[in-house]
């Protein structure tokens, strides 16, 4: 017997000594770093989706999160003597894009070069180009310059076939999140708010270029309004400097240098840009805002993620209590989501300001909820193109009763108060029950004026006059006082350090949230743990939902599509 329990606590050992060699050997392949060449050109490829944080290792999606650390890297590295950025369809906002520009410039400051790289593309992609020293075309394929432009969905004739009816309330003439339901074109509030944006980042778009391509204004304007043209005509007027192919470019490149692809640069540590020993947080909020914990695998139509009020407090109370943390700073890129949500993350910023600096650092997207959680922070930045405000409240459900009717289904509807079924599907709301969810939905809007009114130092009167569930480019936003700055994340982080009294001269570390994933989330990942590729109907499904999940809502007026 004894003999036998030997055999298994040595088989035990040996067990555990494998796993223990199996886990080394997958952290080496995960953990090794590669060599970067001492006379060498970082390439970086700018194609698909760009985020402001990406957990996920397995995702393919471009995240500011990375590209500020590793830039700023690079700009420190003397193995690096400069970027080629390699631009060929990219699906974001103009705000991340300028705050992509702000990196180049900033890397620039090292007299280090940066050339681009058009494969394809059209505005957005040539805008990103102007930041650097020398904008090549690819010479097979004219650039599809031309304005910017905006889609609006609407279902309410879909719905009505379907035996749908939605019964909405908003507050705000502008807050016209629902009008997808229930209208069947642009109210005049709609087209008057959407246009006004649409102006807004294409002046914000052609006087940066004019700036930095040293061309007149209306000499660019006339060019964009007559394009698309040829690369030859672009090439005339000054808005690019050659026509070559990719190869061309590297084989100029590997004549003197070596080039290095930004993912194998980003596999490496060293030289660290950040190092000091105190320390800002970096927070980054994205999703549409709901109670509970955050998640990727949102089926919204404006979000592919959720940022949960209790995942997001928790990161603020860890900054709070951080002894080493002397400044936060907040990354918001949210259509905004439930009232509540909002309030309970607004709240543990409130608390957070008492004791250190939060600068809020707005992305494409910081508009109702997202605006409401925005309000507490000591500092607010955005970008001109940045779409913000929308301070309004809406409300209401979908009534199903004809639908059931359609496909012979029936309700029985049971009570013990007057209006317990007041969210049933299968009934509008009476006039009595719409005044009481009106007056519900008016106190939360008075609060959300109140809380605009005293964090911006604007007379509530004012609020009013520029609220109404409105939502404005970054560019308005700063005349409305409703920002205080224009500035991405790197702008962000020197304004905290600012506001935390550190000196300019003194190095800090930084801490982010939320977390990279582990390796194990990472197998479970590729083991297919996670749902992917929610189809459109469940999309839709979702959004009808949504009404009831977080009644009142903080929701923008519409989901905005600029391209």
């Amino acid at each position: 017997m004894k003999r036998g329990l030997l055999i298994a606590i040595l088989i035990i050992i040996v067990f555990l000594i494998f796993i223990a060699l199996l886990g080394g050997f997958i952290y080496l392949q995960f953990n090794q770093e590669p060599d970067i060449p001492e006379n060498a050109w970082l390439e970086l490829n700018l194609m698909g989706k760009i985020v402001d944080n990406n957990e996920s290792m397995t995702s393919r999606d471009i995240a500011i999160r990375d590209l500020f650390y590793h830039l700023r890297r690079a700009k420190m590295d003397k193995r690096i003597k400069g970027i080629l950025i390699k631009i060929s369809g990219i699906h974001t906002g103009f705000s991340k894009v300028e705050d992509i520009g702000s990196m180049i410039e900033d890397f620039k400051l090292s007299g280090k070069k940066v050339y681009t790289f058009i494969e394809s593309g059209g505005l957005m992609e040539y805008y990103l180009a102007t930041f650097s020293d020398k904008i090549y075309v690819f010479k097979g394929w004219d650039l599809f310059l031309k304005g910017v432009s905006s889609e609006a969905i609407f279902l309410r004739n879909t719905l009505s076939k379907l035996g749908i009816k939605a019964d909405m309330i908003h507050i705000g003439d502008y807050k016209t999140a629902a009008n997808m339901f229930t209208e069947d074109g642009m109210t005049p509030a709609h087209r008057e708010a959407l246009q006004k944006l649409l102006d807004d980042i294409y002046t914000s778009v052609v006087e940066g270029i004019a700036k930095r391509r040293n061309i007149k204004m209306d000499l660019l304007r006339d060019i964009l309004e007559n394009s698309p043209l040829t690369n030859q005509d672009y090439l005339k007027a000054g808005l690019i400097d050659e026509t070559l192919f990719h190869d061309e470019i590297l084989k100029d490149l590997n004549s003197k240098y070596k080039t290095v692809n930004f993912n194998t640069y980003r596999q490496t540590s060293s030289p660290k840009p950040y190092r000091g020993s105190k320390k800002i947080t970096i927070i980054f909020a994205s999703g549409e805002i709901h109670l509970g914990k955050s998640s990727s695998n949102n089926k919204s139509l404006y979000s592919r993620k959720i940022l949960g009020s209790d995942t997001l407090a928790k990161q603020l109370e860890w900054a709070r209590k951080s002894r080493s943390t002397k400044a936060v700073v907040l990354r918001i890129d949210s259509p905004g989501g439930s009232a509540l949500a909002s309030e309970v993350i607004r709240r543990q910023i409130e608390i957070l300001v008492k004791k250190k600096p939060l600068v809020i650092s707005m992305s494409d997207l910081a508009a109702s909820g997202g605006y409401w959680i925005s309000t507490s922070g000591s500092k607010i930045l955005s970008h001109p193109q940045t779409i913000t405000g929308s301070i309004g409240v809406v409300g209401g459900k979908f009534v199903l009763k004809d639908l059931y009717n359609n496909i012979g289904m029936n309700k029985e509807i049971l009570k013990t108060s007057k209006h317990a079924d007041i969210f049933s599907d299968y009934k509008s709301f009476t006039p009595e029950e719409r005044q009481k969810i009106l007056g519900i939905m008016q106190k939360i809007y008075d609060s959300f004026k109140t809380i605009v009114a005293k964090s911006r130092n604007i007379k509530k009167e004012q609020v009013e006059r520029i609220a109404q569930g409105r939502v404005w480019s970054g560019m308005t936003a700063k005349k409305l006082k409703l920002v205080d700055q224009f500035g991405g994340i790197l702008e962000a982080i020197e304004t905290a350090k600012k506001l935390a009294k550190i000196p300019d001269s003194e190095k800090i570390s930084l801490k982010i949230f939320p977390k990279q994933k582990s390796l194990l989330d990472y197998i479970l990942e590729l083991a297919g743990f996670q749902i992917k590729d929610l189809n459109v109907i469940n999309n839709i499904e979702s959004e009808i939902k949504k009404y009831d999940r977080f009644f009142p809502a903080l929701l923008m007026p519409y989901s905005i599509y600029i391209h």
